[in-house]
């Protein structure tokens, strides 16, 4: 038999991989893919809080291939560590299963274990989740792989009764699972579930033990994160301050000579213990010396804290490790869970900023830790009357405020307080209010709609933010779904036919449910099973306390792999409570050819078959050559501003792996929040020369404040070279609640600029009948200017006469900084230069006709976007309809305006032709550019493009007013009035191009508004 298993073994190993071979993606993807083959190539660190481990793996496996290999190879990882996961989830689901059948060993009860291990397995591969991970370059199959290795010797261990074998066995387990850390911390949380089948075999379980095992596995989860990991991390920290400070050692002694004295503790304490003879004592301390092993790859962000590259992470000290540990950076170490503040609390009447600690920061010059902030005042607080137990709704950020009120409707309860030493009646959200938004956004959307993705079927794979439209669960049985998405009869046909939208009609559902009820005997399984999904599931949830934003970012369903590996496991487990459901069909043969043929079909071939079309990325190139893009539109030497992960991770990786245009600086304006980022910035990286920066580093150091308060004190033009100056003198920092802090004296800026420089020379002044000025004038107003605000200012400041400057336009306006009316459009970028149009008539967009004919016309292919048998990726598509189509428009545009109508059809046609309406939907920007056919006298082609547009628009209108929604009321009423003030827009600049048909629309409209009216009122809470 264990011959026959090794068989099906490999062939279970060889089938997956050579599926998810076909899946992946030859080159880059969007979001961490990039970075992770970056990093995984040059050994660098990743964004917090990283995964060492899976960096230098992948780092010792790429020395064996050519650089031009190292994007699939990053991929095939993937595959390898999915299939390879695939085949534990097997071996663990046939263990178990025999575990459950143990009184009955014949023949074919133990090919039903087999049938069991590789439903599960089968069922896994196949689904959602775990096959996206598996075709991309992430940690997750890794991080999977090492999680079912935990589950697997702890399984071998519970088993065991050789004392000699049982310590190896565990020693391994922990070993692994420091290894397991140093792929994705969120691994530790294993130990919650394995506690069960360690007091098991010590005890026994009893209700008594179970609550026990979880109340310790749980302090224990907390004591050796915060303790063992982050306690260790501060002390360090702490010695290290004193020994540079007082003693002048180099930075980072008190970390090695803390990590030195624990492995003598260590050494120490095992001879005491085996002279004393104490076996339980030795064994402990061997433990924590194999996971502190395992754990030990966190040293090398440490190790590699020299490497100058454009990635932002670059740990120096130990307490820059602890702070990269807790993913301060994004703001994770500051998440409530007992006890919190609500979202739209006020500052405490008495004492709204209380003192904190200090904070140090290493000085390189100095070679010393210095003060940079005495704590003074640093930590705002907040009403204690607006304190909650288990806050859900926590939250300042005015976006989360807004999204706390869509998905729940919040009535409060009225307090009165003094804000600004003036009475206020504030409502504070009840506590039952606070659960709903925990049931509606954290459990239901945040994570049981990513269960059902997986085990009952998907609307589509767009990014869901609520609505009807995008990235619900559906179950394929209409009178189930209506209630949330509408009838099928009136959902628009491209929604219909999307690749992604698979439904399992609840088939693999039912089979986890079934599989479960399998393990009712076998308690210490079940039970362990239960709290291994509910851990890595709704634990989870629970930990990250998600915020509404985070469905403005992308999907999480990859986080709760742990939770669908057991639910895949229960699955298998349905074939042996079938089996005694069918008993009536007394040939045993005939009984299991049945169950087999039913429930793979059910779940693994379903999925497979399902699944197939929207997991296939071999052809997906589109990031690669959007990233491709820009480079090449920047002219020589050019600093590249841009945010996000998706439009600066593949620009890095251009540049660093496959040294594309690494002549160019680019800069993510979302990291100039970041000391070691703008630092690296002054050096020279690639082929790019340093920049020159001239903001002080003691003003942007980690510990000072990120945020400038703005107060007004002239209406004249700030000169930025003035307040530089000002800002980097220490005596003009003003008392700003309790602190001296520096401020901006006003709102309207100028920059002077030496027009004669060659910096400008790409530009024929007269075709764009402009003029240049010496100077540039902005306006850019905030309350509060942050830290990367103040940062772009100094480096667009100090470089605009040497280097072109340029930003990337993706859809997003944050990173202009006020500059939107100093640009001329050169492509995929728009570079900023001194010059205005010669007249007020003249459009202000300025738009330079031969460079982007260069890049739209000649250097643009995007082939995977014209095929209809071609999935496509939802990312793809919100970019290729608000950028893509955009650039075409303002090419277009500008050569109608240059009387070039010929060109410009040819650019409308193209962009036609390229996104053509079946694979990319023609939506507002198609309706723009439909409007300019109309300008050139293409009258027919004008009412195809603007009439398709509003089709689309008026389809879902009419789909989303067409029935009372159950769930997310809030959210749908807010997108139906949005679309429907669009469609309205549309009538409206129709009618200057086609009055017929705009008439047409316009009296359909208008009998639609009255019934909408009603609509909304009914469906609205608020």
């Amino acid at each position: 038999m264990k011959k026959s298993k090794k068989f099906i073994e490999v062939i279970l190993f060889a089938l997956v991989f050579l599926v998810y071979l076909f899946s992946v993606s030859k080159t880059i993807t969007f979001w961490d893919s990039a970075e992770f083959v970056t990093s995984n190539y040059h050994l660098q660190v990743t964004h917090p809080p990283g995964a060492p481990f899976y960096t230098l793996l992948c780092n010792f496996i790429m020395l064996f291939f050519p650089a031009s290999w190292v994007t699939l190879i990053s991929a095939m990882l993937s595959a390898f560590f999915g299939a390879l996961t695939v085949v534990f989830l097997y071996r663990i689901t046939q263990l178990i299963a025999l575990r459950i059948v143990q009184k009955d060993s014949s023949k074919q009860v133990l090919i039903l274990t087999h049938l069991c291990g590789l439903l599960a397995a089968l069922t896994l591969a196949f689904s959602n989740t775990f096959w996206t991970v598996a075709t991309e370059t992430e940690v997750y199959t890794l991080s999977s792989f090492l999680l079912l290795l935990t589950f697997y010797l702890m399984i071998l261990w519970n088993d065991c009764n050789n004392v000699v074998q049982s310590r190896g066995l565990m020693l391994f387990l922990l070993f692994v699972l420091g290894i397991s850390i140093g792929v994705h911390l969120i691994n530790l949380s294993v130990i919650i579930p394995l506690s069960i089948l360690y007091v098991n075999k010590k005890k026994n379980l009893g209700w008594k033990q179970i609550v026990v095992s979880l109340f310790l596995s749980v302090f224990l989860f907390l004591f050796i994160y915060n303790i063992g990991i982050q306690g260790f991390l501060k002390i360090a920290s702490f010695v290290d301050v004193k020994l540079v400070n007082n003693y002048n050692l180099p930075v980072n002694s008190g970390l090695f000579l803390l990590i030195v004295l624990f492995l003598f503790m260590v050494f120490y304490g095992l001879n005491r213990a085996k002279k004393k003879k104490n076996i339980r004592i030795y064994n402990i301390i061997l433990g924590i010396l194999f996971f502190a092993i395992g754990t030990s790859t966190y040293i090398i962000p440490i190790l590699r804290k020299d490497v100058v590259t454009p990635f932002s992470n670059s740990i120096e000290t130990s307490n820059q490790l602890l702070n990269y540990l807790k993913a301060k950076q994004f703001g994770v170490d500051n998440t409530p869970l007992v006890k919190g503040t609500i979202f739209n609390a006020p500052l405490d009447k008495d004492l709204p900023f209380l003192n904190d600690e200090e904070i140090l920061t290493y000085n390189q010059e100095s070679e010393k830790y210095e003060v940079v902030d005495d704590g003074k005042y640093s930590k705002i607080n907040y009403a204690n009357e607006y304190d909650m137990f288990f806050p859900r709704m926590y939250s300042q950020k005015p976006l989360s405020a807004v999204g706390y009120s869509n998905w729940v409707a919040i009535k409060g309860e009225k307090i009165s307080y003094p804000v600004q030493g003036k009475m206020t009646d504030l409502l504070k959200p009840t506590f039952s209010e606070n659960l709903q938004f925990f049931k509606n956004y954290q459990v239901e959307w945040m994570y049981l709609r990513y269960l059902y993705w997986n085990f009952i079927g998907k609307q589509n794979e767009n990014k869901g933010t609520g609505e009807i439209f995008n990235g619900n669960w559906i179950s394929g049985f209409n009178f189930i779904d209506k209630s949330r998405i509408g009838d099928e009869t009136v959902i628009p046909s491209r929604y219909k036919n999307d690749k992604s939208n698979d439904a399992y009609y609840f088939l693999p559902f039912m089979l986890g449910l079934i599989g479960l009820w399998s393990l009712k005997k076998n308690k210490d399984y079940l039970i362990t099973t239960v709290v291994f999904f509910l851990t890595f599931g709704i634990g989870i949830t629970i930990y990250l306390n998600p915020l509404p934003e985070s469905i403005l970012v992308r999907e999480r369903d990859y986080i709760f792999l742990g939770s669908f590996l057991i639910f895949s496991m229960w699955v298998g487990f349905s074939i042996l409570t079938l089996n005694k459901w069918l008993t009536k069909i007394k040939s045993q043969q005939i009984r299991v050819t049945i169950i087999s043929l039913f429930v793979l079909l059910a779940s693994p071939l379903q999925l497979l078959a399902k699944n197939w079309n929207n997991h296939q990325r071999s052809n997906d190139t589109f990031a690669y050559e959007l990233a491709k893009k820009y480079l090449d539109s920047c002219p020589k030497g050019a600093i590249l501003i841009t945010n996000g992960d998706n439009f600066t991770f593949p620009l890095w990786y251009l540049q660093e792996v496959e040294s594309y245009r690494d002549d160019i600086r680019v800069i993510n304006y979302d990291q100039l929040n970041i000391d070691n980022y703008i630092d690296k910035l002054k050096c020279k990286s690639l082929n790019s020369e340093p920049l020159k920066v001239s903001f002080l580093r003691e003003n942007y150091i980690e510990g000072t404040p990120k945020l400038f308060p703005f107060k007004k004190e002239t209406e004249k033009p700030v000169d930025l070279s003035q307040l530089f100056q000002f800002l980097n003198n220490e005596k003009t920092k003003i008392n700003w609640n309790g602190k001296l802090q520096h401020y901006i004296p006003g709102d309207l800026f100028s920059i002077n600029v030496d027009t004669i420089k060659k910096v400008f020379s790409d530009f024929n002044i007269k075709e764009l009948k402009a003029n240049y000025n010496s100077k540039i004038l902005f306006k850019y107003s905030k309350n509060f200017y942050q830290l990367k605000d103040i940062m772009l200012f100094n480096i667009i400041q100090e470089n605009i006469n040497e280097k072109p400057i340029c930003f990337a336009i993706n859809g997003a306006t944050d990173h202009y900084v006020g500059f939107q009316n100093n640009l001329i459009h050169r492509g995929f970028v728009e570079q900023l230069v001194p010059i205005v149009r010669d007249s007020k008539v003249l459009n202000p967009k300025i738009v330079a006709l031969n460079l982007c004919d260069e890049i739209l016309m000649k250097g643009v292919s995007f082939e995977e976007l014209k095929t209809k048998t071609n999935f496509i990726k939802s990312e793809n598509i919100e970019y290729t309809q608000i950028i893509l189509r955009k650039n075409y428009y303002f090419l277009a545009q500008a050569l109608i305006e240059e009387g070039k109508n010929k060109e410009a059809k040819q650019v409308l046609d193209k962009c036609m032709t390229m996104f053509p309406n079946y694979t990319i939907p023609f939506k507002q920007y198609s309706f723009a550019l439909g409007k300019l056919y109309y300008r050139i006298g293409e009258k027919q082609k004008g009412n195809e493009v603007c009439l398709l547009s509003m089709k689309n628009i008026w389809e879902e209108l009419q789909w989303i007013t067409s029935f009372n929604p159950e769930v997310n009321q809030i959210i749908n009423v807010k997108k139906a009035v949005k679309i429907k003030d669009i469609y309205l827009q549309m009538i409206n600049q129709l009618n200057h191009y086609n009055q017929e048909e705009a008439k047409k629309k316009m009296i359909e409209a208008d009998s639609f508004v009255k019934r909408f009216s009603i609509w909304e009122i009914k469906n609205s809470p608020y």
